[in-house]
């Protein structure tokens, strides 16, 4: 008997997580649009911890396998996505090394919601808990980059996920196109020189080399590709 007690605790966490989406849809259905609270229907994180008895990582990927089918069928248009916070917010408390559930949800945040500061909350809830994982400091600069604008910032996240181990030279290739966007030359030819001696691709050197001279041309006032003499305040490019 005591053998099948952990098998239980397993089974009723995810038949609560399975019914959950359902019952509360229908439950929803009943009262007056806006007035339903989710969280009053979805078993929180720290519930199906205990309810799983132990078995965290298996009820966090079959969490996981609902919120992608809840997810899914808002994309067909059966629903909205009032639970699915709440399904993501269950499995990185059932596994916090779940970083797939971070970067997924941060997606929804910034494409489908258009809710950058969610998208960044989420990416750092997963920094904190997975503080070594390189793709999470760099989706949080990558929002900064290509939704804020704040290309300082978004700097500072590539450079962050750049040290980490395992990351990819594309880290530090994203780190000095954003300094600069944000006009901060001389870090943007320190972070191609660096680049350009530390990478082990020769067609990420070639570029490195060739963003290095053109920062150098840049910081030495140079005449910039398009343009017909020094370049000055009036002058603009050839279309």
């Amino acid at each position: 008997m005591r053998r099948l007690a952990p098998l239980g605790g397993l089974l009723l966490a995810a038949i609560l997580v399975a019914l959950a989406p359902r019952l509360a849809a229908r439950v929803h259905a009943l009262e007056s649009a806006g007035t339903a609270d989710e969280r009053l229907y979805l078993p929180d994180g720290e519930f199906l911890r205990h309810a799983s008895l132990g078995f965290h990582a298996p009820v966090a990927d079959w969490t996981w396998l609902q919120a992608t089918q809840y997810y899914g069928g808002y994309r067909r248009g059966e629903h909205d996505l009032r639970y699915f916070d709440g399904l993501v917010d269950a499995v990185t408390t059932l596994d916090p090394q779940f970083t797939e559930a971070y970067r997924f949800a941060s997606l929804v945040h910034s494409i489908t919601h258009g809710d950058q500061e969610a998208a960044i909350d989420v990416l750092r809830r997963g920094v904190l808990a997975n503080p070594d994982d390189w793709q999470l400091h760099f989706e949080i600069g990558f929002v900064h980059y290509v939704f804020l604008h704040e290309y300082q910032l978004a700097s500072r996240y590539f450079q962050a996920a750049a040290a980490l181990p395992g990351a990819s030279d594309f880290c530090q290739r994203f780190a000095a196109f954003a300094r600069r966007r944000a006009g901060d030359m001389e870090g943007s030819l320190a972070l191609w020189e660096n680049l350009r001696r530390t990478t082990e691709s020769a067609d990420m050197r070639e570029l490195a080399a060739e963003m290095v001279q053109r920062c150098q041309a840049s910081l030495a006032g140079a005449p910039r590709a398009g343009f017909i003499g020094p370049p000055t305040p009036a002058r603009t490019e050839r279309p």
